[in-house]
């Protein structure tokens, strides 16, 4: 009776129903989704690393000035003192390709700046100049800097993203993807000076013996209360970005109430989303349509508690016990959305994970397995289950175990079917030699009784 109830409370729970979750697949949000436009977008937590929202996001694509976030965190990490400064020379000028479109800060042989004013005004500004000086003095050329960045891009797993020049004009043998520029900025936003610039509105740059002091505004419209059709307030810093073929660009970082996330939107364009005969940006449209409703919608609570039993699974040759049950490993907490209850969750245990046999001993808080966690019917993580208390071993229970698996096992019928073979071998041998015994006998009998004399009457 203890095995049968065993068996169906293992069964009711592993096909119940439970709060245990480590991120839902967000992209069933049609509320939100079916409203973006841009081609590419990624959106993560920098808290716990939950994917939001993804689309396209391993995809190759051209990388724009994205590339000069990769220069930027190169130039930080390889250029010593970054309070020291740096002479302005025509060599270090002419590693820049002054086409149509090129942003400089109108930087003139003879000056000098700091390090950090020339990664700054790289990072809010996208100039070309700065890049030039920069990769200049770090490398020698645009091809030994180029070939720094790619080392740093692989370093930190960056397998889609290839660098053949710093100004990020669209070429043929430069790519990325959104996953990459998500992948650059969580390991760059680590630097402070990185944080820095990644989130300043401006950088202005000090009057010299050529230049007057001048501001340089960054392109992020997300930032500014005067743009509505972009302004997010959970917005603290971004890099904003278009080529022809890397499209309208925006990648952002947001804070608000305790939450950090992280958003890259490619491939977008201008359109006109809201019907009022202006075009919008779409990669910016669509950022904040993520940040809306992410913010509105997503909750970090705990989901799991660590003596929640989610399944009791048999034990052999337990001691006083027959039976083990499974819990979470650890309380788990997670970013869920705020409507989800209970009925919406599911853990199930992953059976090429469970062993055909628990055998005891068994100590509390041993892994014996993992569990699949679904939210609205996909997959989202799994989790250890451990046992949930200890099971100790018993001797008999280990010998009768022994002797069955002997008893049963295919070594042992084989035996017990060669006996059997050899007994009917033997008794079909006997039975055959009692036969010609019998033979023997009648034919001695008939022998002896033809040379008998005859009977006188």
């Amino acid at each position: 009776m203890k095995k049968v109830f065993a068996a169906f409370l293992a069964v009711v729970l592993c096909f119940g129903c439970f709060a245990l979750t480590a991120g839902a697949d967000f992209n069933a949000q049609t509320e939100v989704t079916e409203k973006l436009v841009s081609d590419i977008y990624y959106m993560i937590s920098l808290d716990d690393g939950t994917v939001l929202f993804s689309k396209n996001e391993t995809k190759k694509t051209a990388p724009a000035a994205f590339v000069k976030l990769l220069a930027a965190i190169t130039a930080i990490e390889n250029w010593g003192n970054l309070d020291k400064e740096v002479e302005i020379t025509e060599e270090s000028l002419s590693l820049v390709t002054y086409d149509y479109g090129v942003r400089t800060v109108n930087l003139q042989v003879g000056e000098t700046y700091t390090k950090r004013q020339l990664i700054e005004a790289l990072m809010v500004y996208g100039a070309n100049d700065c890049a030039s000086v920069i990769a200049h003095n770090i490398s020698g050329s645009v091809e030994g800097f180029a070939k720094a960045m790619n080392e740093l891009a692989k370093k930190i797993g960056c397998n889609r993203t290839k660098i053949v020049n710093i100004t990020g004009f669209d070429d043929d043998g430069q790519c990325t993807s959104a996953q990459d520029i998500a992948t650059i900025l969580k390991y760059a936003l680590n630097s402070p000076v990185f944080s820095e610039a990644f989130s300043a509105s401006s950088i202005t740059l000090p009057a010299t013996q050529k230049n007057g002091e001048r501001t340089y505004n960054s392109e992020n419209r997300m930032t500014s209360a005067a743009t509505q059709d972009y302004y997010h307030s959970a917005v603290n810093g971004g890099k904003y970005t278009s080529t022809t073929k890397a499209g309208e660009c925006i990648a952002v970082s947001s804070s608000q109430d305790g939450y950090s996330y992280l958003t890259v939107v490619m491939r977008g364009s201008m359109k006109d989303v809201d019907s009022d005969g202006v075009n919008e940006n779409t990669c910016m449209t669509d950022a904040k349509q993520l940040l809306s409703w992410v913010y509105s919608n997503i909750r970090f609570r705990v989901i799991a508690t660590a003596n929640q039993i989610v399944a009791v699974v048999n034990v052999v040759a337990g001691k006083d016990a027959d039976s083990l049950r499974l819990v979470p490993e650890k309380e788990t907490s997670a970013l869920v959305p705020a409507k989800a209850t209970n009925n919406s969750m599911l853990i199930k245990i992953d059976e090429s994970t469970l062993p055909k046999e628990i055998k005891a001993p068994v100590s509390a808080g041993q892994v014996i397995c993992q569990g699949t966690v679904y939210f609205a019917d996909q997959p989202i993580t799994t989790i250890n289950l451990v046992a949930a208390n200890d099971v100790g071993l018993s001797l008999v229970r280990l010998f009768m175990t022994k002797l069955s698996n002997l008893l049963s096992s295919t070594a042992f019928i084989i035996l017990e079917v060669i006996a059997l073979l050899a007994v009917c071998a033997y008794l079909g041998l006997m039975l055959f030699r009692n036969v010609q015994r019998n033979k023997a006998r009648a034919r001695r009998r008939a022998a002896a009784a033809g040379k008998r004399p005859p009977v006188k009457k």
